[in-house]
């Protein structure tokens, strides 16, 4: 939910959703997601050889349509920035024109992800629900530890914390006014850890929930079709709380201005810096998407 990370930046969160930063590092994971991709959610259900297996199949069949039809769309998109990130902004400029693109883009991803959650959920044993309910648990423990407990003033300085990051992965050093301004723009954002947590409970629930009853109907592909496609929705752009809804659309439309008014504060340097940052990722997924 930080600031930076609006629509316009959701095409490239496969990548930086690591953290990682350099060609190398980028290539390097893409070209092994699948294997990580399988470790996560081993960590989640403890798969067995037969699960890790299907899931490997899976994912690699995944990645080959991500590279061939997803990658040179983000690359178009990367392009796009790279023309206007040297160059004051207004959200017209940039939100407006890539919303209706990037979140087709995002559906997409996640009807592609369908097929490999209903066969591993089919090959799930009553087992393996505990096991994910204990993961659960043990990540709201860390969340509430980072985003509910503490101090007002502990909560805020994580949330810019993180937001600072990746504002200079982009940008490079930020002034101290610019950090003051980060800073306002963090309190000024309608994000509420309670309202997200909550919802973040509800689709757990949902979750363990859904897939207990697959998993005890044990039915046909066909038939786990309807309640997998459903349950993604609820757990991603379809929440079935109507104040949540209202919230996170709230929320979500509120941070690319937000993300305007810190560019528009940065300077000639920060803005090369950024263009350069930019055009490394275009190579990055240059490279990627001629690779078969």
């Amino acid at each position: 939910m930080n600031f930076l990370k609006t629509r316009v930046w959701i095409c490239l969160a496969f990548m930086l959703s690591f953290g990682l930063q350099g060609c190398t590092l980028i290539q390097t994971t893409y070209n092994q997601a699948p294997e990580l991709m399988s470790w996560w959610l081993d960590g989640f259900v403890d798969m067995s050889r037969l699960q890790k297996d299907a899931l490997s199949d899976d994912l690699a069949q995944l990645q080959l349509w991500h590279r061939n039809t997803q990658l040179p769309l983000y690359l178009e998109t990367v392009r796009i920035l790279d023309s206007k990130v040297t160059m004051d902004l207004t959200p017209e400029d940039i939100c407006t024109p890539l919303e209706q693109s990037i979140e087709i883009k995002a559906h997409d991803l996640l009807k592609a992800f369908e097929p490999i959650f209903i066969h591993l959920v089919m090959n799930m044993q009553t087992e393996q629900l505990k096991t994910l309910q204990r993961k659960y648990d043990k990540n709201n423990k860390d969340w509430r530890h980072d985003w509910l407990e503490g101090s007002a003033q502990d909560r805020l300085a994580f949330r810019v914390k993180k937001d600072r990051e990746i504002v200079e992965w982009l940008y490079g050093r930020l002034s101290a006014e610019q950090q003051e301004l980060l800073k306002e723009l963090v309190q000024d954002s309608p994000f509420e850890a309670s309202k997200t947590y909550a919802e973040r409970l509800r689709k757990q629930a949902d979750s363990i929930e859904t897939v207990k009853a697959l998993v005890l109907d044990r039915p046909t592909y066909s038939d786990a079709q309807q309640p997998v496609r459903l349950l993604l929705l609820r757990s991603t752009f379809e929440s079935p709380d109507a104040s949540f809804r209202e919230y996170y659309y709230k929320n979500l439309k509120s941070q690319c201005p937000r993300a305007v008014k810190f560019h528009n504060s940065t300077t000639q340097k920060q803005r090369q810096h950024a263009l350069k940052t930019l055009q490394s990722l275009e190579q990055d997924v240059l490279e990627l998407s001629k690779k078969k």
